[in-house]
């Protein structure tokens, strides 16, 4: 097992799960928690790891680490490959759902075509 110092606090532990040794991964995913709620209630707040830690009272290095690790992704892209799927197929189904033209509405029937029914005379 790798030894590696905690980006966080320093600690030297086995390196197993990351580059944050367990006590301060647990402290992390609280901040998260906090930030994550406080960015869901203001979704335009800032993204300034400064003005984020202002607003929930945390530690600025937290979320500055929270930051680095990409927890925080506002991009219209972001989301697990399975939420990208599901979103293209949404946009797919829009599009076979969407009104159809008036010349695509305009269906004809074999006697309208042979006869010109409905066509000026």
């Amino acid at each position: 097992m790798e030894m590696t110092a905690c980006t966080v606090c320093g600690k030297i532990f086995g390196a197993s799960s990351g580059k944050v040794c367990p006590a301060c991964g647990k402290l992390l995913d609280m901040v998260y928690e906090k930030a994550r709620a406080y960015l869901r209630d203001h979704p335009h707040a800032d993204m300034h790891a400064r003005d984020l830690a202002k607003a929930i009272k945390e530690d600025e290095k937290l979320v500055e680490m929270l930051m680095i690790e990409g927890r925080f992704d506002r991009r219209e892209d972001s989301g697990s490959d399975e939420d990208k799927k599901k979103m293209k197929l949404l946009e797919e189904l829009q599009k076979n759902l969407s009104v159809p033209s008036q010349k695509e509405s305009a269906a004809s029937t074999y006697g309208s075509d042979r006869h010109g029914a409905g066509k000026d005379r």
